[in-house]
């Protein structure tokens, strides 16, 4: 069908903001999206860019048409694959973004599972730890962590990064178990610095009498997350780590957590995607799949979590009536 595919041409040079750039993602040569365009534009009798050797830049008449061509396509996308989705596997590629901390601890780790259920699956998985337009780069979700701005996406958390001290236990034999946060003055403590900004990170913690921060005095600091686990699981000390990162470590013993009622709850994790009416079968099995892991992988500290909360409003009440 001509006029479809001169449809698709348009939005692909509108989201890649030029043709020479549409024409290496339609496999085209950058003419050939020149004379569709020109085509769509004959047939709608109407212009839909302004070209000039400096910019591409949208009509009008262009805008009006692309907010109604990227909905139709993406519906009719959805309704073709609906149609097949109950009669076969989950399948094709899935464009799927993390934070790198994430994807390395959490996410890579686990991909086995997740292939064994779909094997037809084809997974591209991206890690960045910058801000990036999901649907101007085309993924078909990502996970995110803290507060969400405004947008049109859709969100569902899928856990909290539930930190915990954890260490390995020919630490603990060596150097012996500490019971009080007070005791961590006299270990080992191995502390993750923040690339961005040089900073090590201060320690929090959740108890039954409230929030407590510290300033650890780490003998070792290394700015990488995933080599923060492995130093532990070398013996070097303790850590003070998101649940989800520890998780398979803690899972086959190298790794054990300490003084379990000062879990803290931090950040909230999200999945996000486009906004749509049908999601393709790989991106609903995708999203049950991670949604499955990190309710197991957020652990412990949910029951913590909970009761740490419920001293701090009560706290709050007591607080108030005085």
């Amino acid at each position: 069908m001509e006029d479809l595919s001169s449809i698709s041409t348009f939005v692909r040079v509108v989201e890649a903001k030029s043709f020479s750039a549409a024409a290496r993602q339609l496999d085209m040569t950058p003419s050939g999206v020149s004379r569709a365009i020109s085509r769509l534009e004959e047939q709608l009798d109407t212009r839909l860019f302004f070209r000039t050797t400096r910019q591409l830049k949208m009509t009008d008449e262009g805008a009006l048409f692309y907010a109604r061509c990227k909905d139709i396509l993406a519906d009719l996308t959805e309704a073709t694959e609906s149609l097949s989705r109950a009669r076969r596997k989950p399948s094709g590629t899935l464009r799927i973004a993390a934070p790198t901390s994430i994807g390395r601890t959490a996410l890579i780790p686990n991909l086995a599972d997740f292939e064994v259920r779909y094997p037809d699956i084809r997974l591209e998985l991206s890690l960045r730890d910058y801000a990036f337009d999901l649907n101007e780069e085309r993924f078909d979700c990502a996970i995110r962590i803290g507060e969400l701005e405004d947008s049109n996406l859709i969100a569902r958390k899928i856990g909290y990064f539930n930190n915990v001290l954890c260490a390995s236990p020919a630490y603990l034999k060596r150097f012996g178990t500490p019971s009080k946060i007070d005791d961590l003055i006299d270990h080992r403590c191995i502390n993750y610095v923040d690339p961005a900004t040089g900073r090590p990170s201060q320690w929090q913690f959740d108890t039954p009498d409230g929030r407590v921060a510290l300033d650890i005095q780490a003998h070792m600091l290394i700015n990488d997350s995933e080599s923060v686990i492995q130093a532990a699981v070398a013996g070097l000390g303790i850590i003070h780590a998101p649940h989800c990162f520890a998780a398979r470590m803690l899972a086959q013993g190298l790794l054990e957590i300490v003084m379990t009622e000062t879990v803290f709850v931090g950040s909230p994790l999200w999945l996000v995607y486009p906004q749509r009416r049908h999601l393709s079968a790989r991106v609903q099995a995708f999203i049950e799949w991670v949604t499955d892991l990190f309710s197991v992988t957020c652990e412990p500290g949910k029951k913590l979590a909970m009761q740490a909360q419920q001293m701090r409003e009560q706290q709050k009440r007591v607080a108030g009536a005085h």
